[in-house]
């Protein structure tokens, strides 16, 4: 088996011509320098050195070995080196999945800020369809934004931020202007959307707690899809809040508080631990951390403000 320890010495033989030198250079006793020329002679089968008088001679070998030592070393440094990211120069692209609790609008939230420090990188960005988080350990998704109720094993993570869920109907709702009842909640028509599936458990237990059955207007792959639904029927979505106040000045919306509490929510960036120490990876999380966090405090800020507390 091949001994790669011994190279550096023999570049510092064959450079120097000399074992007091070399010892010198490698901060070694001359006898341990003698030792390692013996074991460099034998694993490349030839001399390297010949001495003559009181000097060394290189061998062809060795002067064949003087011209490729620098950039094989160099080679070899540069596996130990600390990885220096240089954001102008990534031409990497960088994959984010959001769950169905997040708006779609995060993509170009980060997509904008990566453009403006890194050209040349790109986003993908996808929809998380529920996977187990440890699926991220065979995947090329290196971020998620989620919801999590504990941290698997090699999953790292930083809380963005606590939401609350409330209710989205139309400007024109019947019931727009007055409390929400549980009794108004439970007669009137839902839209749901594709996941969210602690949040569908929680108010599916309360229909069932009430022996009520949920009516259900339709199903949709996002909450775009949903409130503008809304806004054309007297059907009710429950949403994030943070998603409430994204549409609040957008869309002819109400926003009210539920007629029953369902626990907060936390939000998530993670990430699997085989990223951990990369430093492309550490940029594209740390902006993204800091953007996402800052987007859903805005986002819940102005669901908040246009809440609608109506005394009974």
């Amino acid at each position: 088996m091949n001994n790669y320890k011994l190279l550096r010495p023999l570049y510092t033989l064959l450079q120097t011509r000399s074992l007091t030198e070399s010892a010198r250079r490698l901060n070694v006793t001359q006898s341990a320098m003698s030792r390692t020329l013996t074991q460099i002679r034998s694993a490349f089968n030839d001399p390297i050195l010949i001495r003559e008088g009181n000097q060394f001679v290189v061998s062809e070998k060795g002067e064949t070995l003087l011209k490729k030592l620098p950039s094989i070393l160099a080679t070899l440094d540069d596996l130990y080196d600390v990885e220096v990211f240089s954001p102008k120069e990534c031409t990497r692209e960088f994959t984010l999945a959001y769950t169905a609790f997040l708006s779609e609008s995060i993509v170009p939230v980060i997509c904008k800020e990566i453009v403006a420090h890194a050209p040349n990188a790109s986003l993908y960005g996808q929809l998380w369809q529920e996977q187990h988080i440890q699926a991220l350990s065979e995947s090329k998704i290196e971020l998620v934004a989620s919801t999590l109720d504990h941290f698997p094993e090699n999953i790292y993570g930083k809380k963005l931020i606590d939401d609350e869920y409330v209710i989205i109907m139309s400007n024109s709702h019947p019931l727009a202007n007055q409390p929400l009842s549980q009794q108004a909640y439970f007669e009137s028509k839902h839209v749901l959307v594709h996941g969210l599936r602690e949040m569908k458990q929680y108010v599916g237990e309360l229909f069932q707690q009430h022996k009520k059955k949920r009516k259900v207007l339709a199903k949709t792959p996002s909450f775009t899809s949903a409130i503008e639904l809304v806004c054309q029927t007297d059907a009710l979505v429950t949403a994030p809040l943070h998603i409430a106040g994204q549409f609040s000045d957008k869309l002819p919306i109400t926003i009210q508080p539920l007629p029953f509490e369902l626990p907060l929510h936390s939000y998530y960036l993670l990430w699997h631990s085989k990223y951990q120490n990369d430093s492309a990876h550490r940029w594209f999380r740390e902006q993204s951390f800091l953007l996402l966090q800052q987007h859903l405090k805005e986002t819940y800020d102005a669901g908040h403000g246009h809440l609608r507390t109506i005394n009974i």
